[in-house]
């Protein structure tokens, strides 16, 4: 037998007691009643007995949740300083159709996160067969592949991620990077019972605004939101949306459109940010615009109808037989919509923009009717409110390194309201922030600035760092840099709160942070070489 490279999966059939013991095993079957027998069978026992082959050889995941240190040598020592919470606890989800060549720079992208423990590779087109020689030059020893019978369209994913060996599973399609990971991942990881999506400006617009769906009548509180564009899930979510396609029987060619009903039928809001996306080349795919777009308005529409009946239903028996209740959780999850700060990357994924401004007006203005269809929804949604401020100052561009843009809040500032920064862990190491704005100065007299270390409990720095304040006058506006420097250590989070009211808006053009200061290059120096000592046995990306 010839010699297999070790990056890639070869999958025997083998019939036995997984597909049998499969927590979804009724509700694949009853979506290939009428296809032939020996394709159904062939196609699921590729399915569920693939798992006997995933990793064995467990990845070690680092115990030290301050981080690991690159091995590069950069002024900023807080470029060696990475998150490690959760490595090894997630596959990433691809699937191929017609342009390989995205896949494999997909790969090579995510193969260098830790977090991933596999990356799987489901190939939907039964005309290229894929084979170890096609990754070779990914140099990623994380690969699986999957070859189907059949096109499973976006379905695929989804029973892929349900027999995945790790707790966690990532989406993306194969027409765009994705670059800001592991700040979407970490803070997954503080709300792993959320799905978290990333998009851009424009479409956040619609996913948190006109996609919304509210009706707390019967505890209707669902958003669409895309996850080709990069979502985290864990696999119990999959499981319980597989598990809705039996209760709401859902048909056949429903099921195959799996991305238009996995975050609605959660019936949770996704935990959404916001920031620019990197394209690659597209031809060949499943289009947003035309025939394509009305064909996903259509099943977002059916998958709420689904929904609402189910939940109707569900409210309908509990009242009718109060001794007999149905016990099925569906209240939202915390934090709710309107208890999330976190907004965006930031440029170099070192952390995440907080800010308790929304963008939109609340979405349970607009009570979910079934008979109004998406395209009717969007309408009504826009003649309502108009979200091209928002799309032209987006979160993400008060954390995009560029003092050309800027993030400009829809409305003024009031006292408690604040600006923050997630820096993804625990810092070890004193750091400098750089605020630029477009404020009136005496704006950093009345701000309190606080650190948590689990973005709950908060502590006011007192006394408060001292700011340096200038002007600079190179740029258009007149903008102001505030500069000061944290010494304390050991906190995650960063908020500036703003202690009364103000008749102007927010309009952050910038906020970031390093941790270089001459005068510290001795601690820091100390702190790294600790940090390194404690980190001997961890592997970089």
């Amino acid at each position: 037998m010839p010699d297999r490279d070790k990056n890639t999966l070869h999958i025997n059939i083998n019939t036995g007691e997984v597909f049998e013991e499969s927590p979804i095993r009724s509700y694949i079957l009853r979506y290939f009643k009428g296809i032939s027998q020996p394709r159904v069978l062939l196609l699921i026992a590729f399915i569920f007995l693939f798992v006997f082959f995933y990793g064995k050889n467990e990845e070690s995941i680092g115990k030290n949740d301050i981080g690991k240190i690159e091995s590069i040598q950069e002024s900023d020592i807080l470029t060696k300083i990475i998150p490690t919470e959760g490595d090894g606890e997630c596959t990433a989800i691809l699937l191929n159709w017609n342009r390989l060549d995205n896949i494999k720079i997909i790969v090579k992208n995510l193969c260098q996160y830790s977090m991933f423990k596999e990356i799987f590779i489901w190939n939907n087109n039964v005309d290229l067969h894929l084979s170890d020689t096609m990754f070779v030059d990914t140099h990623c020893n994380k690969i699986r592949y999957y070859n189907s019978p059949g096109n499973m369209y976006f379905i695929a994913r989804y029973l892929a991620c349900s027999m995945a060996a790790t707790k966690y599973c990532y989406f993306q399609d194969d027409d765009w990077m994705i670059k800001h990971l592991r700040s979407m991942y970490s803070n997954f990881l503080r709300f792993p019972n959320l799905i978290h999506t990333d998009t851009n400006a424009d479409v956040y617009s619609s996913t948190n605004w006109k996609w919304c769906f509210f009706d707390d009548d019967i505890n209707l509180h669902s958003c669409y939101s895309w996850v080709g564009t990069g979502a985290f899930t864990s696999r119990e979510n999959v499981l319980n949306s597989l598990k809705m396609t039996s209760k709401t029987e859902m048909s056949s060619l429903e099921f195959i459109y799996g991305d238009m009903y996995f975050t609605t039928y959660l019936n949770q809001v996704p935990y959404q940010l916001e920031n620019s996306l990197i394209e690659l080349p597209q031809e060949n795919g499943f289009s947003l615009t035309g025939k394509d777009r009305m064909l996903n308005k259509l099943y977002m529409h059916k998958a709420l109808i689904r929904l609402y009946n189910y939940l109707s239903l569900l409210k309908s028996k509990n009242n009718n037989n109060p001794s007999t209740q149905i016990i099925e959780d569906t209240k939202e999850f915390s934090p709710t919509l309107y208890e999330r700060d976190v907004r965006s990357p930031c440029h170099n994924d070192k952390c995440l923009f907080l800010t308790n401004k929304h963008s939109f007006p609340n979405v349970k203005l607009f009570k979910y009717k079934p008979y109004i269809n998406i395209s009717e929804s969007e309408r009504l949604h826009s003649s309502f409110f108009n979200t091209q401020h928002f799309i032209s100052y987006p979160y993400s561009h008060a954390v995009d390194n560029d003092n050309s843009t800027a993030w400009i809040s829809q409305d003024v500032i009031k006292k408690d309201d604040y600006i923050g920064l997630d820096l993804l862990l625990p810092m070890p190491v004193p750091l400098t922030f750089n605020l630029i704005i477009d404020h009136n100065s005496d704006y950093f007299n009345h701000l309190s600035i606080q650190i948590s270390h689990d973005g709950s409990a908060w502590i006011q720095l007192s006394p408060s760092p001292k700011l340096d304040i200038s002007s600079l006058s190179s740029t258009k506006n007149n903008l102001l840099s505030c500069k000061f420097r944290i010494r304390e250590t050991g906190f995650r989070f960063l908020k500036l709160v703003s202690t009364r009211d103000w008749n102007f808006t927010f309009s952050i053009y910038d906020f970031a942070f390093d941790g270089v200061d001459n005068n510290d290059n001795e601690v820091i120096d100390d702190t790294v070489n600790n940090i390194l000592g404690n980190n001997d046995n961890d592997s970089g990306d």
